[in-house]
């Protein structure tokens, strides 16, 4: 009998959405981050020499020293990035174990790659990073989800996720010098990755007095560079991918 109270007063609090309705999550929460294959991170930069004081730069001898330098470094190894995640999911629950999600949320995506301390002395030019670079890929990612109970607040989930970029970057605390007087510029934007990706999110969540706590895995199955293997170096796979890890908490409204 004891037994029998437990169970119910367990059931009573760990209750999901009841059959029939709707309901609305707001949800905030940490990711961890990669690429599957290879997502090369590169700087690349320009050196614009410049002529000393009182010297014309219409008179001045065109020479190696005085020659505009262009040129880039890449790094193909990368290793897990840290983000955060925050969106709402609203959800109709069309029976005691099964439910249909759909969700939007800004979630920071992307790779971190072991540079710091990498030091590079080119035609003159030295170029030194001081810290890890880290593509940033932040982006609108639109979760589409079944969701089966398989006991009382505990759920199963998988589905599709559309991934919409909103801005593609590489970071990173790099720095210029070249032997002459000079100035210089770096490009930073990742213009290879791809504005549009789909990813397969499986995972599990479980609700507690309407709070709900939602550990989730994001497969990426479409390639992220926008000419494939066109240009990259034989070395690399066929494909660079989105892979997020992401935990959630969140409440749950019930409409």
């Amino acid at each position: 009998m004891f037994s029998a109270a437990l169970l119910l007063a367990a059931s009573s609090v760990c209750a999901q959405q009841k059959a029939g309705t709707f309901s609305i999550t707001p949800k905030v929460g940490v990711t961890v981050s990669n690429f599957s294959g290879k997502m090369p991170a590169g700087v690349a930069y320009i050196v614009i020499p410049q002529p000393s004081n009182g010297e014309s730069s219409s008179l001045t001898p065109v020479t190696d020293a005085n020659r505009s330098k262009v040129g880039a470094v890449g790094f193909n190894e990368s290793k897990n990035k840290f983000g955060f995640t925050a969106g709402a999911e609203a959800q109709y629950q069309f029976s005691d174990i099964f439910g249909l999600s759909f969700g939007a949320f800004y979630t920071q995506q992307g790779a971190s790659y072991g540079t710091k301390n990498f030091s590079n002395t080119s035609d003159g030019v030295k170029i030194a990073i001081n810290d890890d670079l880290k593509i940033n890929l932040n982006s609108i990612t639109v979760p589409i989800l079944a969701n089966v109970y398989v006991w009382k607040g505990l759920a199963v989930k998988a589905g599709l996720q559309p991934e919409f970029a909103v801005s593609k970057k590489t970071s990173g605390d790099v720095t210029i010098s070249y032997q002459y007087k000079s100035v210089s510029a770096i490009n930073n934007n990742d213009a290879g990755i791809k504005s549009f990706s789909l990813s397969v999110p499986v995972g599990v969540s479980y609700e507690y007095k309407n709070i709900v706590a939602d550990l989730r895995y994001n497969i990426g199955i479409t390639d992220l560079r926008k000419d494939g293997d066109t240009g990259w170096d034989k070395d690399f796979s066929s494909t660079a991918c989105n892979r997020t890890l992401s935990f959630t908490v969140g409440y749950k409204f019930e409409l």
